[in-house]
Order: structure tokens, then C-alpha cells, then sequence
């Protein structure tokens, strides 16, 4: 039997009140608001680093309106589906759909209509979809040159996503995987690896170093011979530190 991962929200309104409406619906329906905002700079602002996979965005608000916003978030990051939440039914959700977004709501919203469009952006993300009857992967194999190469996931010591795949780096090599990197963290064992933004996962126990990197972000120094630098989102830093207290 399969369930859906927990889907991770951005909720953009200029009005505190109906934020927090839409966020309480939300949490109904299991989905984790990882971040709110009140207009689209905002948004726009901590969208890489919170990594939202769909985004709430009221249709009026000042500065650039959601549609504008819905479109930009397209540009930014393909992967995240747009709803656009309105307190006027005067034709903008034609104007919405054309900007490609999942969904068009009516405040005040219903949970039941809610419920909905949450079902909608699943069916548009197969790959959140884990097994929870399968145990952790030790191991992968991957493509080398038309043959499958076995890697074990102890010797990986991140996985990052760059040039548009996801790559397996070991300390003497960097393998290319045919999967995305959330269905890579949903395998992995509990607790060895760290979503350290929304495009690496890093192995806690090869964390070496954290420095601040401007910005109230943070650079992870990681125990390998090219001595990388991996991002560290603001949001991500409090959760690391459940995993690596500071002592000192």
C-alpha cells in the first residue's frame, strides 16, 4: 500500500487574518506550510531556499498580483504548482489558468474545495508517491558507459542537483541518477541524510564545518578531498541543529 508524501506549502496573502485561515485548512489536510509571505518580493525572496512544492498566492495584492507572481515562480523553480486564491469572481481565473496555474479559489475557501485542489497537485507529482512497505536502499546501481555500476549509499557523501539531474557524489567519483531527489530521500535511512536546501541532501555524519555564508545563510563544510561548500537554506538551520547541537 502506497501513501503520498507530505506536500510542502508557501502561502502568499497580504491580509495576516486570511494567511492564517488558509494555513489552519491546510494543516487539515496534512500539508506543511514550510513558509508564508504578503506580497510577491517576499515570496519571491525565500521561494529557493523554502523550496515549496505548490504555492498559495492571493490574487490582489500590492505590487505585482499573483497571476504575475504565479508566472515568475514558473520561471523559478518548474517544479512547484501555483494556486491562485481570490476574493473576486471577476474573470481572473481566466488570466490564471492561461498563466499555467493548478487551480483557482474563492475566498472565504472550503475545506472540501481545499481538498481539491491539494488532490490536484498530487496528481501532477507522481513521484511523491512512496512505498511504505519497503525498508531503506543501501544501495544503487547506476549507468556508467552502458553498464550498471553498484554503489553503496554509505560511501555517498551528498546528492545534489545539478544541470538539471541528480547527481551521487562519492568521495572518487559523481554518479547521474534517473530519479529525483525526493524519492531518493524518501529511501534513504532515517536520520543518516539532511535535505540541506531544495536541491542537496547531505550526510550528516560527513558534516565538518558550518559557516556563515550572508544573508543569515549558511555554507556546510563537508569531509571530502574537493573540500565542497554546500548551501544550508535559513529555514534549514534550525532543523540541523536537532541533529547537530551546538555546544558552544
Amino acid at each position: 500500500m502506497s501513501k503520498p508524501l507530505t506536500l510542502r506549502a508557501l502561502v502568499v496573502d497580504d491580509e495576516p487574518l486570511a494567511r492564517d485561515e488558509l494555513v489552519f485548512l491546510l494543516e487539515q489536510l496534512g500539508v506543511d506550510v514550510v513558509a508564508q509571505a504578503k506580497d510577491a518580493a517576499s515570496a519571491l525572496a525565500i521561494l529557493d531556499d523554502t523550496g515549496p512544492d505548490l504555492v498559495f498566492v492571493d490574487l490582489r495584492m500590492p505590487g505585482p498580483d499573483g497571476i504575475a507572481l504565479a508566472e515568475s515562480i514558473s520561471r523559478r523553480n518548474e517544479h512547484a504548482s501555483v494556486v491562485v486564491v481570490s476574493a473576486h469572481d471577476d474573470g481572473g481565473a481566466i488570466r490564471a489558468y492561461e498563466a499555467g496555474v493548478v487551480d483557482y479559489l474563492l475566498k472565504p475557501v472550503r475545506l472540501e474545495r481545499l481538498a481539491t485542489a491539494v488532490e490536484r497537485v498530487r496528481a501532477r507529482r507522481p513521484e511523491d508517491v512512496a512505498p511504505s512497505d519497503e525498508g531503506p536502499i543501501t544501495r544503487l546501481a547506476v549507468r556508467r558507459r552502458g553498464t550498471l555500476v553498484v554503489i553503496q549509499i554509505e560511501d555517498v557523501v551528498w546528492f545534489e542537483v545539478k544541470d538539471e539531474l541528480v547527481w551521487a557524489v562519492t568521495p572518487t567519483d559523481r554518479y547521474a541518477l534517473d530519479l529525483t531527489l525526493r524519492t531518493i530521500e524518501s529511501r534513504l535511512p532515517a536520520d543518516t541524510f539532511f535535505r540541506s536546501h531544495r536541491g542537496a541532501l547531505v550526510r550528516v555524519d560527513k558534516i565538518r564545518g558550518i559557516e556563515p555564508a550572508g544573508a543569515g545563510t549558511y555554507d556546510l563544510l563537508l569531509d571530502h578531498p574537493d573540500e565542497p561548500r554546500v548551501p544550508l537554506a535559513r529555514e534549514r538551520a534550525r532543523l540541523l541543529r536537532d541533529l547537530i547541537p551546538i555546544a558552544g
